[in-house]
């Protein structure tokens, strides 16, 4: 009897805890005011959706045109209806990653409770107006995810992704640069603010970004570039004449959620009309990781960049017509810190802050299409090749979006196609605000006559070579126990792109599973040889090497 007893209390407990989990983890959807956009049918002509006076139009380019206005819940309902076959794929592609990233089943379950814990308070930080709106959008999203969670819990947290990947473990998602230009910098001494976010989660998620246009019922009119189920953002500019962005940056991390980056961005968007407010947004929220928001006015001529940790909030202006942003803190007050300080001496920031200074410096007036070229730049330090694909370049080829903000005259550039390499296309939210309640299939909101030509990267075969390369690499990388792989498409594989540390350290990789060390060991110099972004990747090339070196006769 004494065993049944123990495993009937066993029981007991263990449901204790589930329900305990259940009762401080489940969220409770928002009470939501009646909407007839529940009810009302979405139309389709041609290439634009319409649901009521709200809009979704995939333009000739390829980019998804959005306009929602309105109450909270009801832009979310709007939102959702509309995007409903973007936010299928974008979850399907997110799910992939992560089980690509997360191979072991137990843990991948076991990380969800662990997301959902921590997430345990995510609402009080998003506020009601923000909540209202997600639940909206979850009504759209698909049951075929509920083994994750249900739908309104999945989007909710989705907001908080960019957070959680940076807390949970240091992964390289983000690596971004960012860089404002205004009065004697550029050619009609208006403000030029760019950006490539460099998030990546495989190559389809950068396919179906959003160009968002938002009419809310409170606040201002702006516009953001987001994905499916994200009512934030990272990249956006108002009507106001301000332009934001971010980039991550490294420090403490906090055990528990706050506001998510997105979110926040999308206050500031859609409250602040001058940068004091957005200053003082920043500074009234609480965020869990570390990010600097760099932020542009045109109606103030002013540029500066809010450092802000879960800690504190610092501002750092040089108080010149230039400012570079890339992934590490330059604040008097967090410049010093040993986190940063370790951050700036083991990975790519400030070799790409160099870079951006030096291409800055060759265009001693900036035009946005010289701020276009910089941002597709793929050389190293003095234009010497490092590799396509390296993070200490500009142009990554991995950016979800690249854009510039022209916050004087409310003029947006924004890459088609992949990682900034196709035409940048400009908006004008002048026009757009003014004509969008009567858009109509046939109608465009984009200012072909500003057009930015696409790189000719994608016409004279590198592209193509950097695809394959990908392919290849994904190919020896996945055989550490197949060696189907032959001698020539290793020398074909490092051949596309010879000047890439990566093709050296992979086929090195390759040999040492073989257990081929004088090979390996080879491949390994090589590596060592070219530009490698970390100090980490560096030291375990060496450490492999050293392996290789003490297996091989002399």
């Amino acid at each position: 009897m004494t065993g049944l007893y123990i495993i009937l209390g066993s029981i007991l407990i263990v449901g204790f805890i589930v329900a305990l989990f259940a009762v401080m983890v489940i969220k409770v959807p928002p009470d939501v005011p009646d909407t007839d956009m529940m009810s009302r049918t979405v139309t389709s002509s041609g290439s634009v959706v319409h649901l009521g006076k709200n809009w979704l139009n995939r333009n000739k380019h390829g980019l998804y045109e959005m306009y929602v206005a309105g109450a909270p819940f009801e832009r979310g309902v709007v939102n959702g209806r509309l995007t409903e076959k973007l936010i299928y794929t974008q979850e399907k592609i997110f799910i992939s990653e992560i089980k690509a990233i997360v191979k072991n089943s137990f843990y991948l379950g076991f990380l969800k409770y662990v997301v959902a814990w921590i997430n345990r308070k995510l609402k009080k930080y998003i506020g009601n107006e923000y909540d209202q709106e997600i639940y909206g959008v979850s009504l759209s999203a698909s049951k075929d995810f509920r083994l994750i969670g249900p739908n309104y819990m999945r989007v909710l947290n989705y907001h908080a992704a960019h957070d959680i990947g940076h807390m949970l473990q240091d992964m390289n998602l983000v690596g971004c640069t960012s860089f404002v230009a205004r009065g004697g910098r550029t050619e009609n001494e208006q403000i030029i603010h760019a950006r490539n976010f460099d998030f990546y989660v495989g190559d389809e998620f950068c396919k179906e970004k959003i160009i968002t246009f938002y009419a809310p019922d409170k606040g201002h009119r702006f516009v953001m570039i987001t994905w499916g189920a994200l009512i934030g953002t990272v990249s956006g500019m108002n009507v106001k004449g301000l332009a934001i962005t971010v980039n991550a940056a490294k420090s403490k991390l906090m055990a528990k959620t706050a506001t998510p980056v997105t979110i926040l961005i999308r206050e500031m968007l859609q409250y602040a009309s001058t940068i004091d407010e957005v200053i003082e947004i920043a500074k009234k929220r609480k965020i869990f990781v570390s990010e600097s928001f760099l932020v542009s006015s045109g109606r103030e001529n002013r540029a500066l960049i809010i450092e802000k940790t879960p800690y504190q909030t610092e501002l750092f202006d040089p108080g010149t017509e230039q400012i570079i942003c890339t992934n590490h803190f330059q604040s008097g007050a967090l410049k010093n810190d040993p986190i940063n300080l370790k951050h700036i001496e083991g990975s790519a920031s400030m070799y790409r802050y160099k870079r951006t200074a030096e291409l800055l410096a060759s265009h001693p007036k900036l035009s946005v299409k010289a701020a276009v070229e910089i941002l597709r730049d793929r050389k190293g330090l003095g234009d010497v090749s490092i590799g396509n694909g390296n993070e200490k370049t500009v142009n990554q080829l991995l950016a979800h979006h690249s854009v510039v903000f022209n916050p004087v005259e409310l003029k947006m550039w924004i890459s088609a196609g992949e990682f900034g390499l196709g035409e940048f296309i400009c908006y004008d939210l002048h026009e757009v605000f003014s004509r969008a309640e009567d858009f109509q299939d046939g109608d465009t909101i984009i200012k072909e006559d500003l057009a930015i030509v696409h790189d000719n990267f994608l016409d004279n075969g590198g592209f193509e070579d950097f695809e394959r390369f990908k392919e290849l690499k994904k190919k020896i990388s996945d055989t550490p126990g197949n060696f189907d792989v032959s001698q020539e498409e290793i020398d074909g594989f490092t051949g596309l792109n010879p000047d890439y540390y990566l093709s050296y350290s992979v086929a090195g990789n390759f040999f040492y599973n073989k257990k081929d060390y004088v090979k390996a060991a080879g491949y390994y110099r090589t590596a060592l040889r070219k530009e490698i972004p970390t100090v980490q990747e560096r030291e375990e090339i060496k450490k492999k090497m050293k392996f290789c070196e003490n297996r091989t006769p002399n």
